[in-house]
């Protein structure tokens, strides 16, 4: 018989955040890195909560360094649009053909919310889109 559960210390790093300020636009860029799932997509939430209570212009959630992004990951994502209302401009960056960018398009998400696939390109865009 084996063990459902999960061994803490593979939950504890499986999600890496950093959030880091561009400072010419006042946007916020929040990283993430590892994978986004059910045991991690709460830490993601927390960190696009306490990135959106800052009410930036643009919030770039990069997900380039995400190995694998499931329908949790997906409804953190949509949640953050939704969130960020008028105030904030929500934007993806992904790795083009990664596991990610394969959710993001195959669920419709890339119509709800703009996607980039470089930090540079998210930030440099259109405030209105």
């Amino acid at each position: 018989m084996t063990d459902d559960v999960a061994d803490p210390a593979q939950i504890e790093g499986a999600l890496q955040l950093s959030v880091r300020e561009q400072a010419p636009s006042a946007a916020l860029v929040l990283a993430a890195a590892g994978e986004v799932d059910l045991l991690t997509a709460e830490q993601l939430t927390d960190a696009v909560t306490a990135a959106l209570t800052r009410q930036p212009p643009v919030l770039v959630i990069d997900l380039t360094a995400v190995t694998f992004l499931d329908s949790s990951g997906l409804s953190v994502l949509a949640r953050a649009h939704a969130d960020g209302g008028r105030d904030t401009i929500v934007r993806v960056v992904v790795v083009e053909e990664s596991l990610a960018h394969r959710a993001i398009t195959l669920t419709g998400m890339h119509r709800l919310l703009p996607v980039y696939t470089s930090t540079v390109d998210a930030l440099a865009a259109d405030r209105r889109r």
